[in-house]
């Protein structure tokens, strides 16, 4: 790890997509890599590929593969009927 740098863990990837979610509506891999490279974290990409999956299957997040990556979201709500 280079000097100074901070390592990444489950809950600064947790704070990271949670974050970019409620801003943008959906995250990657590659949106979280960066948004917590800019914030003094040495972080890799396949790290945040693998922390970020089981934190959404933790968490319950909606996960879209589309073939080339995953897009992470909170799910809907859907109104119940009455």
């Amino acid at each position: 790890m280079k000097a100074g740098l901070k390592k990444i863990d489950k809950q600064a990837v947790r704070m990271a997509a949670t974050t970019l979610i409620l801003a943008e509506g959906s995250t990657t891999t590659l949106g979280v890599k960066l948004y917590l490279r800019q914030r003094g974290y040495e972080v890799y990409q396949s790290d945040v590929s693998e922390c970020l999956f089981d934190v959404a299957r933790r968490e319950g997040w909606s996960v879209n593969d589309n073939g080339s990556f995953r897009v992470y979201y909170f799910p809907s709500l859907r109104l119940m009927a009455q």
